[in-house]
Order: C-alpha cells, then sequence, then structure tokens
C-alpha cells in the first residue's frame, strides 16, 4: 500500500492527526509506503520521519485571537497560482512513488496533484457542512466566516471522496460525507498509571494544562494567562506556539512535547483553543475543558459549539475577564469532569478511516 499525504503546516493538528492515521495504517501493513507534502510546521513534524517534500502554504497572519481576512488575503495572494505550480512540479515525484491514493486535509495541491496523476483524492477535514448549518440558525455569521465555509465547501466539491472526524455524528447517513469518530495518537489504557507518570514527569501536583497549538493565535491568551497564574493556586504548564514564555513557581512552557500525552493523562484539566486534535485528544481523556475559540474562525467556533453541552466556552482574553473564566473552571472541574465521561467518546476515528481507504483502494 501506498499513500500520498499533503498536509497543511499552520498548526500542529493536521500533523498529528495524519500521524495517528499512518499509524494505524502500518501496524496492519507493514509494509505501507508513505510520501507526505507539507511545508512550515508539518514539514518539521515528518522530514525525519518519513520522505518528505517541502512546498509553500497558506500564511496565517496575527497574534491575537481573531482571524482576519483582509492580512489573510494580503499574505496569500499567489496561493492559486502557487498550488497549480506546485502540481506540476510534484508530478513527476508523484508518478515515481505510484501512490494507490492521495489523501489532503483542505490544501487544494493536494486535488489538483491528484487530478494531474490520475489518482483519487481523499479530504480528510474537520469542518462539517451539516453542523454549520444548525450554527446558523443560533448564531449569527458574518461575512468572513461565511467566506470561509464557502471555501471549505467548494474543496469537497472538488474532492472524490471527503471525511469529516466529528463529535456529534449525525442521526442519519448522508450521501455526500464520510463521517468518523474523533482522532486520537494514543488511548490512555496504553500509558502508564497516574501516579507513575507522575513521578516519571516529575510532577509534586495535578497540573492544568493550557494548549496554545502551532500558531501565534494563542499569544495573546498565554501572555494574560501567565501575567495571572500567580493569583490561582494551580500549576500550569503551556503547550505550543513559537514564542518564549516566562517561568515562575506555577508556570512552565514546552514550544513542543512528545509527552503531551502523558501530561494530559494526568492533568485535572485543559484550556485550549478551538483546534478539533486537541479537543479530541482531551475528550477521549475525560478531561474538563475551557475552550476558547478563535473568533471569525469557522472551523473553531464549530468545534466549541459541538461541545457547548459538556465544555466551558471562553471569549474574553483581557486579564480581568479572563481572571473570571478561570476562576470558573476551576470551581466547575469536578462537575465537567462528570459531563465529558458522562458522554462516553469514541476515539476510534483513525481505524474507521483505514477500513474507509482500503475500500477505496481495493475496489478501484
Amino acid at each position: 500500500m501506498r499513500i500520498l499525504f499533503v498536509v497543511t503546516g499552520i498548526g500542529l493538528g493536521d500533523s498529528t492527526r495524519v500521524d495517528a492515521i499512518i499509524d494505524k495504517f502500518k501496524k496492519k501493513y507493514s509494509d505501507m509506503k508513505v510520501l507526505i507534502v507539507g511545508y512550515g510546521a508539518s514539514y518539521d513534524y515528518f522530514k525525519r520521519k518519513y520522505p518528505t517534500i517541502k512546498i509553500t502554504g497558506y500564511k496565517i497572519p496575527g497574534e491575537r485571537m481573531k482571524f482576519n481576512v483582509l492580512p489573510f488575503i494580503f499574505k496569500n495572494y499567489l496561493l492559486p497560482f502557487v498550488w497549480f505550480f506546485t502540481a506540476l512540479k510534484l508530478k513527476r515525484r508523484a508518478k515515481k512513488f505510484q501512490p494507490d491514493i492521495i489523501i489532503s486535509d483542505f490544501e487544494p495541491s493536494g486535488i489538483t496533484l491528484a487530478k494531474v496523476v490520475k489518482k483519487k483524492c481523499v479530504v480528510i477535514f474537520g469542518l462539517d457542512p451539516n453542523l454549520y448549518d444548525k450554527y446558523k440558525q443560533v448564531h449569527k455569521v458574518n461575512p468572513i466566516m461565511k467566506l470561509q465555509a464557502l471555501y471549505f465547501q467548494k474543496i469537497y466539491d472538488q474532492a472524490d471522496f471527503v471525511i469529516i472526524p466529528t463529535f456529534l455524528k449525525p442521526k442519519k447517513k448522508n450521501l455526500m460525507y464520510h463521517y468518523v469518530d474523533p482522532i486520537v495518537r494514543v488511548w490512555p489504557k496504553q500509558l502508564p498509571s497516574e501516579e507513575k507518570l507522575m513521578k516519571e514527569l516529575n510532577l509534586e501536583r495535578k497540573p492544568i494544562l493550557v494548549m496554545l497549538g502551532g500558531s501565534n493565535f494563542g499569544l495573546s491568551l498565554a501572555k494574560n494567562l501567565s501575567k495571572i497564574a500567580n493569583k490561582f493556586n494551580e500549576y500550569f504548564i503551556f503547550f505550543g506556539s513559537n514564542f518564549d514564555l516566562e517561568e515562575t513557581k506555577n508556570v512552565k512552557h514546552f514550544k513542543f512535547s512528545k509527552d503531551f500525552l502523558k501530561y494530559l493523562k494526568v492533568s485535572k484539566g485543559v484550556i485550549t483553543l478551538g483546534g478539533q486534535k486537541t479537543l479530541s485528544e482531551a475528550v477521549i481523556y475525560n478531561k474538563p475543558l475551557l475552550v476558547f475559540p478563535i473568533k471569525q474562525h469557522i472551523e473553531q467556533q464549530l468545534n466549541a459549539f459541538s461541545l457547548k453541552d459538556i465544555a466551558m466556552i471562553g471569549n474574553e482574553m483581557h486579564s480581568e475577564a479572563l481572571k473570571k473564566q478561570i476562576d470558573e473552571f476551576i470551581h466547575k472541574l469536578p462537575e465537567l469532569k462528570k459531563k465529558v465521561s458522562a458522554f462516553k467518546f469514541k476515539g476510534d476515528g483513525a481505524e474507521q478511516i483505514l477500513w474507509f481507504i482500503e475500500g477505496l483502494i481495493n475496489t478501484k
């Protein structure tokens, strides 16, 4: 089996999702061949693991918790031309690799490449158009979010097949989209006990994790929370973002840690942006969540919307409002723990994708 993956490099969520999928395939097909096409975070993540080709991709400007469309367009206006020529550039490598199928997220170059080499393209991404329709019924959707939703819909329409990992599967089967459960890299039961992990990680008390993702959108959250962290009798461990955070007696910062899931297993709760991968792993590990979805970022807003009954959704970033929200979150930890545990999420998404892709390859 030979699969070519095109992976967005804005943050690490798409990379870790693909890594979990590849791991599931390799456990069944030990001789599986993988070729990665990526940039930014995805290129750095995969370049030492698998043959990886570097391309040009999206640039997401900004450090505030808000997606701004004009700076995005200014930074990326040449991308449509780049995607086309990237596909032509990759044609020779792809033909030499001879993939059985091409899997992409929201990278149009993956779809274009698949058409150039005459292979099927499967798009795997978390934005659910049906959930978007429900969201519009109770929330105002501004033109920027409408434009994003339209963009993702166009990508879905060009793909041969669309797989959507989701927290809330539709009650009825959908002919256009194949829904799967959340995707996790390692199950909690596969890790040592909490007692052993506390010793291994040299922790004296259970931390609250703050996941900032691989972009700089979480910078304002990190700065403001680190300023008020000393007002709480809690130990905060920050993960992600490409900046240095001053550490204090109750604040520690890892730009990246391969042991994140170990910390997650022993944590009291998680404060995070609205990226689907972190949310998926947190709910499978039954962790209370305080979610700050990036404003005007349609996918993150939908992710938060889908978890509104079991998670606390944050909104304001300035210090006083943030302090009140953290206070409330700490107070509600036991209540939120019960809610997420009662929901009984399944993390079989990677295995379900394996079955789906197997079927496509075997029936071609």
